[in-house]
């Protein structure tokens, strides 16, 4: 009965944060190139059990303690195309990402709604990097991004953004506001990056198919809660019970 209410505990506790990521990717979706999140569960690791006769044991095999949360895997998918028409907004082929500065370093994104602030090139409040650092812009020039990712300013090429892909083994760990940490494996930079200019993509949450998740987490959650609440009640009746026989 222990082992019962230890499953059903577990199995509770796994749903609560398989709702928590379904709750952000709700969140989400209306968010630039964003990627949604999703759980992988595994068993609790498995544990030998032993009968032990006086100073020996026998195996009588294996018991898992219910469900856990192993990862939470971010899909690697491409959102659709949103036409905007703005000459700084872009979106990025599948599998780069543009580099930008953050006081914890560099950080990379595939936000595309680039902007023109405090005389920089911007994305989510960051300033984007390009061949020789941080891309500077000046008062009073029209700004525009070409398809190889060239800036522009009035016609003249002042810049290019600095677009990456990775290789190796590498995880790319979320940080908030659309920036990706890389950790492990190496990033390229691509000499001859193509971007589509005057669209952005959108995020690749389905809301419809996320309400789902989150309904059917909740049937799975409120099952191991009437599981661990009849193995208590059966514990209580042991307790209080048997004891009297």
């Amino acid at each position: 009965m222990i082992k019962g209410i230890l499953s059903a505990a577990t199995a509770m506790r796994a749903q609560v944060l398989n709702q928590e990521v379904i709750a952000n990717n709700l969140a989400n979706v209306d968010t630039v190139a964003y990627q949604k999140d999703k759980v992988v569960f595994q068993s609790f690791h498995d544990a030998l059990m032993y009968r032990f006769e006086s100073l020996s044991h026998t195996a009588i095999g294996g018991f898992s303690s219910g469900t856990v949360l192993h990862d939470i895997a971010t899909m690697d998918l491409v959102g659709g195309l949103e036409t905007t028409h703005r000459p700084l907004d872009i979106a990025l082929p599948q599998g780069t990402y543009l580099a930008v500065e953050t006081p914890a370093g560099t950080r990379y994104t595939r936000m595309g709604n680039l902007r023109d602030m405090d005389g920089c090139l911007t994305v989510g409040g960051y300033r984007v990097l390009g061949t020789s650092g941080p891309i500077a812009l000046e008062a009073g020039k029209v700004y525009s991004i070409s398809d190889d990712g060239s800036v522009v300013a009035d016609d003249e090429t002042v810049d290019s953004l600095s677009v990456f892909s990775f290789s190796g083994d590498y995880e790319l760990e979320k940080e908030g506001n659309g920036l990706l940490r890389l950790i492990g494996g190496y990033a390229t930079q691509i000499e001859s990056p193509r971007v589509l200019v005057g669209v952005l993509e959108k995020s690749t949450v389905d809301p419809v198919s996320e309400m789902v998740a989150l309904i059917t987490s909740m049937r799975v959650y409120e099952a191991a809660q009437r599981a661990l609440r009849s193995h208590d009640e059966t514990l209580e009746q042991a307790v209080n019970r048997v004891g009297r026989v």
